[in-house]
């Protein structure tokens, strides 16, 4: 009764958020989401007054198993459709550097590879803070490596990542990791709406958007409502929501299958990707999307439907990260841990706005505003932030931000286990090191390569975009070369 009971209160915050969000003006335009909103008034509920029938441990078990419901959702999820037009191979590095520009091919790999040097760049910030100061606090310097879970993966990567530390003798390495996480979506939004809004005003933003009162208010009134899936089986039958439902549930069964093969493998490596749900389900869930299209029946699955169970999966599971932090806990830590989340969400945002500027493309500024989010939140938070600045899709952010994450694969499969491996002790500091120190340089080595490294695109301060080095246009506006 306890989840289910949190579950509902998480209900009760989000109601009063979308009030909140209506009704106060700055907070509206601020375009805060209400599931921040909804975490920040649960997360000062439970940390004073309480909630009846509601424990901190639920909300972490909400937060992470939707994460895990989510990812395996994501695997089933049908790509979008793709054009019917013949396109050539890629048959070289040279092919595929003259296929940039403005193809979706500079977003994918330039999000994606920046994501990848985050993933490995905070937790060499964490890890070098605690080193220096977290005597200080009796903070070991082990901790600090939690914040790429919670800033570059999020709330779900946190508490998967967390309880495996904890597993390796760690205490409250969840609690501190799911502290990490809030303190990143928050951080997502102080930076990235107040850019997006300066991207609009200077003319930097390639869509022509206004602040109007449905971004600021949250709905839509009945003129601008869209619907967002299909009927595919017979309500007297089946529910279509319940059908995907199950079929996440078929994915979730043999992800733990999956998770005992990993289990045969001899040594720590074995050991770590037995208990990765989250990703055993995904590969599940790619596998079950196959075979149905080898049958031909992915015409009963829904695209929008999907969508819709990502979208409210990571909702809650945003509030319930909030709700989930116990100050009794981690209250001796909050300052190093504070210190550590502005030190890393400084670098990351110079670093960014560096490698942004310089990805390509006309719609450089909407990926460097979604890596932003994706970096420091989730690929939600990502596109929360591209929708403010592009909330017809008229340019290809969005869609490129799913594929980035495959980009990012390579480094995932170095650095979390390096991390763990560490924390476990069957792993060196010098090793942990070269293994971090060696992903941001391969992934350096690759941007330069292929070209979403290079010459910087767009200046927001003097709001002005440029090709090839000339400026083509200035606040929004057309310049003659």
């Amino acid at each position: 009764m306890g989840v289910m009971t949190s579950v509902a209160w998480i209900g009760v915050m989000f109601l009063a958020a979308v009030v909140i969000r209506a009704k106060v003006k700055v907070i509206g335009d601020m375009l805060v989401p209400a599931c921040m909103i909804a975490g920040v008034i649960g997360f000062a509920f439970m940390n004073t007054v309480g909630l009846e029938g509601a424990e901190f441990g639920s909300f972490t078990t909400i937060s992470g198993q939707l994460y895990t419901f989510l990812f395996i959702n994501l695997g089933l999820t049908l790509g979008e459709k793709k054009s019917k037009e013949k396109r050539e191979k890629i048959s070289s590095l040279q092919d595929l550097r003259s296929r940039m520009g403005d193809s979706m091919f500079s977003g994918i790999f330039g999000m994606g590879s920046f994501w990848a040097l985050a993933y490995a760049f905070q937790p060499l910030i964490g890890f070098g803070l605690l080193t220096i100061f977290g005597k200080i606090w009796d903070m070991n310097p082990t901790y600090g490596l939690l914040i790429p879970f919670g800033f570059a993966q999020g709330p779900g990567q946190a508490v998967t990542y967390g309880a495996i530390i904890e597993e390796a003798g760690w205490e409250n390495a969840i609690q501190v990791a799911m502290l990490f996480a809030a303190v990143g979506f928050l951080i997502a939004f102080i930076f990235g709406v107040p850019f997006a809004k300066k991207g609009i005003r200077k003319g930097i933003a390639s869509s022509n958007v206004e602040m109007g009162e449905e971004l600021t208010l949250g709905f839509v009134e009945p003129e601008g409502q869209r619907s967002y899936g299909k009927e595919t089986t017979y309500g007297g039958n089946l529910d279509v929501l319940t059908f995907h439902v199950a079929l996440i549930g078929l994915a979730w069964i043999l992800g733990l299958q999956i998770g005992k093969l990993w289990g045969l493998i001899p040594g720590y490596f074995g050991q770590l990707f037995s208990k990765l749900l989250f990703f055993n389900g995904m590969l599940a869930g790619y596998g079950i999307r196959y075979v149905l299209g080898k049958l031909g029946v992915t015409k009963y699955l829904d695209r929008g439907t999907q969508i819709r169970i990502t979208n409210a999966s990571t909702d809650i599971m945003v509030a319930a990260t909030f709700m989930a932090i116990n100050l009794q806990i981690v209250g001796k830590w909050v300052a190093p841990i504070l210190i550590i989340c502005i030190v890393t969400a400084i670098a990351t945002w110079v670093a960014i706005r560096y490698f942004g500027a310089r990805f390509g493309g006309s719609n450089d500024f909407e990926r460097t505003l979604g890596e932003w989010g994706t970096a420091t939140g989730t690929n939600a938070t990502g596109l929360s932030l591209v929708r403010i600045v592009d909330p017809n899709n008229e340019t290809t952010t969005a869609a490129e931000l799913g594929p980035a994450n495959a980009v990012n694969v390579p480094a995932s499969y170095i650095v979390a286990p390096a991390i763990c491996s560490f924390a476990a002790g069957s792993m060196s500091t010098g090793t942990l090191l070269v293994s971090l120190f060696g992903i941001i340089a391969a992934y350096l080595v690759f941007m330069r390569l292929i070209g979403v490294w290079g010459k910087k695109t767009y200046d927001i301060n003097k709001g002005e975009k440029y090709r090839d080095g000339q400026v083509y246009m200035r606040n929004g506006k057309p310049v003659d070369q």
